[in-house]
């Protein structure tokens, strides 16, 4: 039995920032001139041309709604995201064509970037007035790679009941957690990360006559490694980010390993989670791609950032927004471990 994702729709929030307001804030905020050579350097080599965030505080002489103190506590920055999170929700949510809340059987949402109890699930599916035995499923702070989860789960949800209609929401404010510090992974973190949510509707129907995608098989290779390679930890002054150099690298040997013994065609279609200029350059060399197959993900890059896990979903829309014809799609995502998700789909027109 086939699993589609019938629709893809996104949404960002208000506040649109350019590279080089960000490098001003940046700036402004460096906590000595180390910090700030460091910041001007990373943010010039990024690939990023915009980014998109909840907050106005990232804008010179702005009246500042969380960052009133150059760190503010964790509690203040859940705070934010909790009263965030669910509009930017609903946002990706309503520009679904025809969604009806009551054929929704399962909800699963996405974040690193906030959590509660109650949380998103329960938030969506009250403002949504889902059917009361509409299953409820969070994934939360397990890094870039949740959508891919979510995906794996849907998939194994209609697979095992075919009248299943699954709605995946994945939210994150990464800007909350704006760290000020001359910490080369802070300042990476700084520069690379913005804010966006994405919805996808899933069924065993291929219900739409836009074109869809058909997940067909999922992979995930551990590239064990110290906790330094890549992590998220929680600290009181908010979420931490430790992202290794060596993480380019990791991955291209990862992803050497992946494909091995199945080359794809040069004609197949590729979502790569752009983590970061350099990853994305890592993969294209490791696969031999073309400058086509990467565009879709390096397009995402410069005009939203690194939205974590949403980034990926982004880029699957990309993708189908510009599908001409019938083919074969490779998805890739990573996460801390260090984890490699690996997606094989077909685009159907």
């Amino acid at each position: 039995m086939p699993v589609y994702i019938n629709q893809i729709t996104t949404a960002v929030p208000s506040h649109k920032y350019l590279a080089e307001e960000i490098s001003l804030f940046l700036a402004n905020t460096a906590v000595n001139p180390t910090a700030q050579r460091k910041a001007r350097i990373v943010s010039s080599k990024s690939g990023i041309e915009s980014r998109y965030s909840v907050l106005e505080d990232f804008r010179n002489n702005s009246d500042k709604t969380l960052f009133k103190t150059p760190v503010p506590s964790i509690e203040s920055r859940l705070e934010q995201y909790n009263f965030h999170s669910l509009p930017l929700a609903l946002d990706a949510i309503n520009q679904l064509d025809g969604f009806r809340a009551s054929d929704i059987t399962h909800i699963i949402t996405v974040s690193c970037t906030g959590m509660s109890a109650p949380g998103l699930e329960l938030w969506l599916s009250r403002a949504l007035k889902l059917n009361s035995t509409c299953a409820k499923h969070a994934i939360n702070f397990i890094g870039c790679h949740g959508a891919f989860h979510a995906m794996k789960i849907a998939h194994s949800i209609i697979k095992a009941d075919s009248n299943s209609n699954v709605l995946i929401v994945s939210v994150e404010l990464c800007s909350l957690h704006f760290q000020p510090s001359d910490d080369d992974d802070s300042i990476l973190a700084n520069v690379l990360f913005g804010d966006g949510a994405a919805a996808m509707l899933l069924s065993a129907k291929n219900n739409t006559d836009k074109p869809t995608i058909e997940l067909i098989d999922f992979e995930q290779q551990f590239i064990p490694s110290d906790n330094s390679m890549m992590a998220w930890n929680i600290d009181s002054k908010g979420f931490l980010l430790r992202l290794s150099s060596y993480v380019p690298q990791a991955i291209k040997e990862g992803v050497l390993s992946l494909y091995q013994t199945s080359k794809p065609s040069d004609k197949d279609l590729w979502a790569i989670h752009p983590g970061g200029k350099n990853i994305l350059d890592s993969v294209e060399s490791a696969l031999d791609l073309s400058e086509a197959q990467m565009n879709p993900s390096r397009h995402v890059l410069k005009h939203y950032g690194n939205m974590s896990s949403a980034t990926i979903v982004f880029v699957l829309k990309e993708i189908l927004g510009q599908a001409k014809e019938t083919s074969i799609l490779h998805s890739l995502g990573f996460g801390p471990g260090l984890t490699i998700e690996k997606l094989k789909a077909k685009i159907h027109v």
